[in-house]
């Protein structure tokens, strides 16, 4: 199957990734903005996975709001927490209130309801394919009790990652207030969260039907990832999905691995627009791709 041939290639992404996490230095090599981004501001921050090289790094350190980037970690800590994915839970009227201002604010969701049944690979798949933000209040309450419970295991395993500039305020990125992170600290999140194959496989994912529940018909969903879309300009191949992300204050927010070959790339951007998002990906990892970083001297 093509998904098991993925799985396996990116299997060795991760490893790849993590040790160049390790070894990349500040200071690094780093070449100049093969493009203009839609504004100066934005955040930039590619690596060669195998070599540990920086080629690219625009405010990589700005801290600045991060949008639904913040489900990595959600996904992550329920990954961590060992639950049984093919579980059934039932979501609690505690989150009646949360689901309505989550609403409130045109948030994505999947209409999830107080007492409706439903597994947690479904809720993971709601989290990262969709970007459902009442899912991930679902998953925070699961984890930990409460979401005010999980937002703090979400700083705790942040400052374990060695994220120095990344505080969360919930489980979703929907709210702004306090909701922070760098590129570079995305970067260490998504190199956690690759080391999980069910996370690689949900994040590769175009399109899934999530079962009919006690209270809802079954629900296709759809990646919000624009690059896995063969029907899209910016579609390429070698991507390898982890998340997307939006609110106005943040801008669009892109998390994503790239694979030909041997060669493997991370990249993040933050802040940019819904016009240049994905067309400032697909022109960095091109130029990645097409070897530009040994024939253009560093800035």
């Amino acid at each position: 199957m093509d998904l098991q041939k993925s799985c396996r290639r990116l299997a060795a992404w991760v490893l790849t990734l993590a040790l160049a996490a390790a070894l990349a230095l500040p200071g690094g090599a780093v070449y100049a903005m093969p493009i203009q981004t839609a504004n100066a501001q934005e955040s930039v921050y590619l690596i060669n996975a195998v070599t540990g090289e920086v080629l690219l790094d625009q405010n990589s350190g700005q801290q600045r709001c991060v949008a639904s980037l913040t489900k990595m970690m959600t996904a992550l800590l329920l990954l961590e927490s060992g639950k049984n994915l093919d579980e059934t839970i039932t979501v609690p009227a505690d989150l009646t209130e949360e689901f309505q201002k989550i609403r409130s604010q045109n948030g994505s969701t999947i209409l999830l309801a107080a007492g409706e049944q439903l597994r947690r690979i479904d809720l993971l798949y709601a989290l990262l394919v969709c970007s459902a933000n009442d899912a991930a209040s679902v998953i925070a309450w699961d984890v930990a009790g409460s979401i005010p419970a999980f937002v703090q295991q979400m700083n705790a395993r942040a400052a374990q990652l060695g994220c120095t500039s990344t505080r969360f305020s919930c489980p979703h990125g929907l709210y702004d207030d306090g909701n922070v992170s760098t590129a570079q600290d995305m970067g260490k999140i998504a190199i956690a969260c690759a080391q999980y194959e069910i996370y690689r496989q949900i994040a590769d994912t175009l399109q899934y039907e999530i079962p009919a529940t006690n209270l809802h018909a079954a629900r296709s969903i759809r990646s919000t990832n624009k690059m896995l879309d063969p029907e899209n300009s910016c579609y390429r191949a070698y991507i390898h999905g982890m998340k997307t992300g939006f609110t106005t204050k943040a801008g669009r927010c892109y998390v994503t691995a790239a694979q030909q070959g041997d060669t493997i790339y991370g990249l993040v951007i933050l802040g940019s627009d819904r016009k240049n998002i994905y067309a400032e990906a697909a022109a960095i990892l091109d130029w990645a791709f097409a070897g530009c970083p040994q024939q253009q001297a560093a800035a």
